[in-house]
Parts: C-alpha cells; sequence; structure tokens
C-alpha cells in the first residue's frame, strides 16, 4: 500500500512538472501584443562616433566656424524598443521587464499604430531627428545672437491619415488659419488646440503656387494626441552648416543636448568644466524644451552613465516614476536658458533647481 501511495505521488508530481513545462514552452512561445521600453545606448555629442565605414567623425561639426575643446560629457540619451509587430515578443520574454524599474512592458500599438508600417515609422523617427537637430541648431544659433529664417515643408503623409489626399510631399507651409507659422513647436501646439475632430486652415505653397489646405486632426489608433499625419520638415537657413553624425538614431527627443552642444563648441571656454551631463527634451527653433516618451528609461541611464545633472523637460514632471535612481540630480527645464543655466550652476559646484519645479507631485 505504501508503493502504492509513493507511485500516485511520484506521478503527480510528474504530471505536474510536465504541465509546468508545457506553460512554460506556451508561454516562451505564443506571441504577445506587447514590446519592452529600456534603456538604450548613450552618446556624448561632445565625442567623436565611428561611421558605418567604420571612419571616425566628431559628432558635432560646423563648417566653417571655430569650434572650442569641451572638458566633460554632454549625453544624448535613447531608449529601446524589443519588440513589434513582425517580430513580437513573447509572453515569458516579459517577465523581466515587470521586476526592473528601467524597462516598462507597453501595447504595440503605443508604438506602432495601425495603419503604420515599420517602414513608415522608421521613416518618421528619421525625419524627426533631422528635424530636430536643425531645430537645435537654430536655437544654439539664436541663443548666441544670430538671426535664423525658417521653412516648414511636408517630407511625407501617412495613407488614410488627415492630410492624406489634401497634402503633397514638397508642400511648404506658410500660415494656419490666416497667421504666419513661426516653427514647428507652434505648427504642433495648433494641432493641440484644434484638438480631434477640430479644424486648421493652412496655407500652402505647391510648385510655386498658393493654395489652401483643410486638415481635421485625428488622435491615432494607441496614441493620445491629435496628428495630422503628415511628417513636417522645418528648414532652417543657418549662419554655418551644421553636421551631427548620429544616422542609427531617431526621433526628436535629442534636440536639447543637440543644442547645448553646439552652444558649449561654439562658444570660448567650457560651461560642462569637467562635468557628466546627461539631458532629453525635444527643442524649438526658438528654445522651447518640449516632454518627451521614456522619461524612466532616459532617467536610468542617464544615472548608469554616472550623469552629474539630469535634464529633463518640465512639461514630463507629471511622468515622473515613483522609483527613480537614488542619488541622481534632476533638473526639469522649460528653455535652453534654464538649461544653460543649470549646466553652469552644477560646473561651479552648486545646487540647480530641482524636482522642486515639478510641485508637491513631485
Amino acid at each position: 500500500m505504501n508503493d502504492d501511495r509513493i507511485e500516485r505521488r511520484r506521478l503527480r508530481i510528474m504530471i505536474t512538472l510536465a504541465l509546468v513545462a508545457c506553460a512554460v514552452l506556451l508561454a516562451a512561445l505564443i506571441p504577445s501584443p506587447f514590446v519592452v521600453e529600456r534603456p538604450g545606448p548613450v552618446v556624448n555629442t561632445l565625442g567623436e562616433v565611428e561611421l558605418e565605414d567604420g571612419e571616425v567623425e566628431p559628432v558635432i561639426a560646423v563648417e566653417d566656424a571655430e569650434l572650442y575643446e569641451a572638458d566633460g560629457e554632454l549625453n544624448l540619451l535613447t531608449v529601446s524598443i524589443l519588440g513589434d509587430p513582425a517580430h513580437p515578443r513573447s509572453w515569458l520574454s516579459l517577465v523581466p521587464s515587470l521586476f526592473d524599474p528601467a524597462q516598462r512592458v507597453a501595447p504595440v500599438a503605443e508604438f506602432y499604430p495601425e495603419g503604420v508600417t515599420l517602414e513608415q515609422r522608421q521613416t518618421q523617427n528619421a525625419a524627426y531627428m533631422d528635424s530636430s537637430q536643425m531645430q537645435a541648431a537654430a536655437a544654439a544659433f539664436r541663443w548666441l545672437g544670430e538671426a535664423v529664417p525658417v521653412e516648414l515643408s511636408v517630407a511625407a503623409v501617412i495613407e488614410d491619415g488627415p492630410s492624406d489626399g489634401v497634402l503633397r510631399e514638397g508642400d511648404v507651409l506658410l500660415t494656419a488659419d490666416g497667421a504666419p507659422i513661426a516653427d514647428f513647436a507652434e505648427l504642433r501646439a495648433l494641432v493641440t488646440d484644434a484638438g480631434a475632430g477640430g479644424r486648421i486652415v493652412l496655407g500652402i505653397e505647391r510648385e510655386g503656387v498658393p493654395q489652401q489646405a483643410v486638415i481635421e486632426p485625428r488622435i491615432p489608433q494607441g496614441g493620445d494626441e491629435p496628428l495630422i499625419g503628415a511628417t513636417i520638415a522645418s528648414s532652417y537657413e543657418l549662419p554655418n552648416e551644421v553636421d551631427i553624425s548620429l544616422s542609427q538614431i531617431g526621433g526628436p527627443s535629442a534636440g536639447l543636448v543637440f543644442a547645448l552642444g553646439l552652444v558649449e563648441r561654439l562658444t570660448p571656454g567650457t560651461m560642462v568644466d569637467g562635468s557628466i551631463i546627461s539631458a532629453t527634451g525635444t527643442i524649438s527653433g526658438t528654445g522651447e524644451v518640449g516632454a518627451i516618451g521614456g522619461l524612466a528609461q532616459k532617467m536610468w541611464a542617464a544615472d548608469r552613465a554616472e550623469s552629474d545633472l539630469f535634464l529633463m523637460p518640465i512639461g514630463n514632471c507629471g511622468d515622473l516614476p515613483e522609483r527613480r535612481p537614488e542619488g541622481l540630480r534632476i533638473a526639469p527645464v522649460a528653455t535652453l536658458d534654464e538649461a544653460i543655466s543649470a549646466v553652469e550652476v552644477v560646473a561651479a559646484g552648486e545646487e540647480p533647481a530641482g524636482l522642486e519645479r515639478c510641485g508637491a507631485g513631485a
């Protein structure tokens, strides 16, 4: 009788283990509708980068301008997205991310809205990066006292989006609701103010002919902001040509650190003065710093880079995670001027305004 009980217990254990193994195997094989967002590479914009052909170039180069040596680092922070519609993450692969404050599990649609292909997203992110570089250059030159005219044009139109059949690639945007558009940031604000279902009357120039185009912004599936369904490129008439060698990184959130890097390289002396500064934030051509995605992941990336200061957009105060890197000095900023002041304060061995700027919720 004892042998029978032992045998039955052994059989139950074996069946249980087999079921667990099957469950784990299925979890490892079955695709999930989620991706993992985690800290990506960190790039010192005051340093050099190796290009695809093996050559080494400075991250920031300015034609026909005297560049000054910088002592310290101005780090660009990135976010890596693991998984996409064509290469979904398994359920099992999501488990470690649930216990790591530096990672986040998010729906695939948050990064790849329905109807937007991988190629379209890559093209859009590349256009955002090009635009952010130009806006950063415009903001830096304007901070240095230079005049910088701007032109907005349509780089791409998303199929079945609000601009499909209304705007065309190459259209130049002149006015919105009868008023001149100062820069891309102003256009984004006008779209946000109009809201989903609203209307914006754009004055455009198409092949040299002035026209009007009526756009009704929509919120794409998985998104949270109204968009016009077109990628807009900003073309600035800069006093000097700027070349930023980071072709493998996309998106608009490096604008602030690019502007800081240009100010540092174009100004005698050293603003950073041996400090390690990490920064994230979009920037307009007039120096306003805008909110970004992936704040928590960039915060942890800054901590891993042993940053003396992490600059973030004040517009992201509501996104501050409860679990933050211990000891990381964080300064929310609204403008390029505030960012420069915070860097100079830290370089001088003092404390910049910190999370108290975010209010009680910080």
